[in-house]
């Protein structure tokens, strides 16, 4: 019998507790440089970087959260029969945060109970540990710690799966993930669709992320034994891929890089399985045994990340899971030949896939051999016992059609971004998806009055601003029917400006942009807009034009509601070596601010770097856990310096020559606890 059941997972967590009310608009460069080494294939050298450039609206910044972890009890959706129990964690993402082999009493993955978010994700907040599904933009999910929709389906013949939804507003498309559980089956079914209902083609980013208990004899394996590789040594801020055979890596000498903690820095390389019938991977340990997935054809790569046998990576993963003595490795698979390679799905159009998940054991000698080759044929043996291409390809059509009834019971909502978007296109949804008027919240209603009425709430300069709206030119031709209301009050012309301006700049129509937030300026002014300014200042490269508007905006309504527009602003003083001015603001501010905001704490520490002043870099950072280290940012290498400079320099009363930083590097190494290095 299978069965699906209302849970709880108890765990020890720091959650996020907001979002950050400031736009946080789409890099200029909306592809990121990629370079190849001689010996990538050619076929693999297409649509690099397509797309890569971080963006995110209408989504907001989820960069509020502490390390204040608690005991805590979390919904969870239990499916279960007699060999497997999968536990979701379907208020975070649908996060698939333990899948137990019953036979065998097996966790198979990485059951994290120690949920500390970091600054990992597209928005910021990310937590280790399940099976994470990541659409979007290149990254962490948008919702990987958000609400979904789900609901409770029953299939032709009355048997019940679970259904994750949503629709992704930054990239217009609609996704879901049906899971299926049959009373007899050995694996977890994901089957998954994703539409799109627009015209024309656009970019799509889909990767499941698996993390897996790791140990010194964890074997990663894959139905291909050739993958491109990521060079970790390149050049700071230059993506560079290379070519391999495995198991072998030209920049890692005398290692098996199928076995991850052979590795002393992270790493990740991308399996080319894209000619297989049923690509497929696996994490087994020294017994032989662990986890394997294999996916329709579609799905046609796979990857391999950890966080590397050294001191940094070890730094990183009790970062992630402070009351945890667990490492993990993490096998991926996705649609492109790795994360930084850009895909396409075409105008009206859809396309399926189905993952399956299970619980796998391989001869230990055969799994272990010194021959990749060998090993792999092995695992592979195994894993076509358990499930074949035909099998799979069945379950697939069989999914399909069950992707197709409408949801049943909804059990949970997200936001009413897929209801105001159906609304304004008049879209005939699909009939995997329902998006009801139930679903929008407070923080969307502005925009349901706004495709009936054409008004805004006018801007309370009192309060926080509205979410941003969707980006798109549907809504930006909305907005401007708005404006063209004869009756519209000047504040109520202005308020709408406000927020068509977001929509200009995040579609690089900087002139529009800049037309309207000054004409909002002139009959509103306040902090959000002159912030808004200050930032298409920035874009245009011109600095002196960016700090005026900041400082205007410290001047303005809005900003004491939040520290985040002092966050930018000081950042950018400090960041060009402003020291009078970054101390001026500085002072100005709530100490409250700068004791809770690590974006304000970091550059007060900087900028005490620059002063000589090493007790306040202690204060500030050194006798603290910082929360929101950037993965591949290491900020404390340079104050972990700078605060032994002031003070061997002020003891030995010597100048900070070169020589003398030298010899303090070597006196002073950093501290373990501050190490966050991922690379050296």
């Amino acid at each position: 019998m299978s069965t699906i059941s209302f849970e709880y997972f108890h765990a020890t967590a720091a959650l996020p507790q907001g979002v950050n009310p400031l736009p946080y608009f789409r890099e200029r460069d909306h592809d990121v440089p990629v370079r190849v080494k001689p010996d990538v294939p050619l076929k693999y050298q297409s649509l690099m970087g397509l797309d890569c450039g971080r963006r995110m609206l209408p989504y907001r910044m989820q960069d509020r959260y502490d390390r204040n972890r608690q005991e805590q009890d979390i919904p969870a959706i239990v499916m279960e029969n007699e060999f497997l129990k999968a536990t979701f964690l379907h208020t975070l993402g649908g996060r698939l945060i333990s899948l137990i082999d019953k036979e065998n009493s097996k966790e198979l993955l990485h059951c994290n109970r120690s949920l500390q978010v970091g600054n990992l994700a597209t928005l910021d907040a990310w937590f280790a540990g399940g099976i994470e599904w990541n659409f979007g933009q290149y990254g962490h999910a948008f919702t990987t710690s958000s609400k979904l929709f789900v609901s409770i389906q029953k299939d032709a013949e009355g048997k019940d799966f679970l259904r994750l939804y949503d629709f992704e507003p930054c990239k217009a498309l609609w996704w879901h993930i049906d899971f299926h559980l049959p009373k007899d089956s050995r694996q977890l079914y994901a089957h998954v669709g994703v539409y799109n209902l627009e015209d024309k083609r656009t970019s799509l980013y889909y990767w499941t992320n698996t993390a897996i208990e790791m140990s010194d004899d964890t074997r990663v394996l894959a139905s291909s034994d050739k993958a491109v590789y990521l060079d970790p040594f390149a050049t700071k801020g230059t993506r560079l891929f290379g070519y391999m055979q495995m198991p072998n890596m030209d920049i890692f000498k005398n290692i098996d890089a199928s076995y991850p903690n052979q590795f002393d820095a992270s790493n990740e390389y991308f399996f080319t399985c894209e000619n297989e019938s049923m690509p497929w991977e696996c994490a087994l340990g020294g017994d032989g045994t662990g986890l394997y997935e294999v996916s329709t054809p579609l799905l046609g790569y796979r990857k391999m990340f950890c966080w590397g046998n050294h001191a940094g990576g070890k730094r990183w993963q009790r970062y992630l899971a402070p009351d945890s003595n667990s490492e993990y490795v993490e096998i991926q698979s996705g649609l492109a030949c790795s994360q930084l390679h850009g895909y396409f799905i075409e105008g009206n159009s859809s396309l399926s896939w189905t993952q399956a998940f299970g619980s796998l054991a391989v001869n230990t000698q055969e799994v272990h051999d010194a021959s990749y080759a060998l090993a792999s044929k092995a695992a592979g043996r195994a894993i076509t016992k358990q499930i074949d291409t035909t099998t799979l390809q069945r379950m697939h059509e069989r999914f399909s059609l069950a992707s197709q009834i409408e949801p049943g019971e909804i059990i949970q909502r997200s936001t009413g971004w897929g209801f105001l978007e159906k609304k304004l296109k008049g879209y005939s949804l699909p009939r995997a998806f329902v998006f009801d008027k139930i679903s929008v919240r407070d923080e969307e209603k502005p925009y349901h009055i706004f495709l009936e009425e054409g008004k805004l709430p006018v801007m309370d300069l009192t309060g926080l601003p509205l979410a941003p709206p969707i980006c798109s030119e549907a809504w930006k031709e909305r907005f401007l029917l708005a404006l063209q209301n004869p009756d519209l009050t000047d504040t109520e012309e202005a308020t709408i400006k406000h927020y068509l301006g977001i929509i200009h700049l995040e579609l690089e129509e900087v002139s529009c942009a800049l037309t309207l937030w000054l004409e909002c300026m002139a009959v509103l002014p306040n902090a959000w807009t002159a912030r808004n300014l200050a930032v298409l200042e920035g874009r245009r490269g011109c600095l002196a034009g960016s700090l005026q508007w900041y400082a205007l905006a410290a001047t303005l309504p809005g900003f004491t509601l939040d520290p985040c527009i002092a966050e930018e602003y000081c950042k950018l003083l400090v960041d060009n070596k402003m020291v009078e001015q970054a101390r001026s603001i500085f002072d100005t501010l709530p100490q409250s601010w700068i004791e809770t905001s690590e974006k304000l704490s970091v550059p007060r520490a900087q900028l005490a770097a620059m002063q000589g002043d090493a007790a306040l870099i202690k204060a500030l950072v050194l006798d603290k856990e910082l929360g929101h280290i950037r993965e591949g940012d290491a900020p404390l290498n340079d104050l972990w310096l700078a605060y032994n400079v002031i003070t061997y320099t002020k003891e030995q009363k010597v100048e900070a020559t070169q020589e003398v930083i030298e010899r303090v590097k070597k006196l002073y190494p950093i501290q373990a606890k501050y190490d966050m290095n991922m690379f050296e």
